[in-house]
């Protein structure tokens, strides 16, 4: 069980870094996609990419499980606002299939953290 939990934590903070790095450095591609594509203001791009790398650091401290629901939480709505944004932006179900991926792996870490964590409460 730890050994999957490990597995599917670092598989998530790999996705949450692809998107949260170009989002705070602000990298020409992000900026495109997020105000072109999906006709989001700017300044929400640098907030949301922040908010996240926060997120994956909470994820790694160990005892806080309170804040810890928080994020996946956060992760969560994060990941299906970026699945409806893309899916309404680019008119195309298919272009949204690695959020979907991504929201699998984000659920699967949940359910990991949730049976290794039963015991102790």
């Amino acid at each position: 069980m730890k050994i999957a939990y490990w597995i599917s934590l670092v598989l998530l903070t790999i996705v949450m870094l692809i998107s949260s790095v170009p989002s705070v450095l602000k990298l020409d591609y992000a900026v495109e996609h997020f105000c072109n594509v999906l006709k989001l203001p700017e300044y929400l791009l640098v907030f949301t990419g922040l908010i996240k790398l926060i997120g994956l650091v909470i994820l790694y401290i160990p005892n806080i499980p309170k804040i810890k629901e928080w994020v996946f939480a956060g992760f969560a709505f994060d990941l299906m606002g970026a699945w409806y944004c893309n899916f309404r932006g680019m008119n195309s179900f298919t272009a949204t299939i690695p959020i979907i991926i991504f929201m699998v792996i984000l659920f699967a870490v949940y359910y990991f953290y949730k049976k290794l964590n039963a015991s102790k409460i």
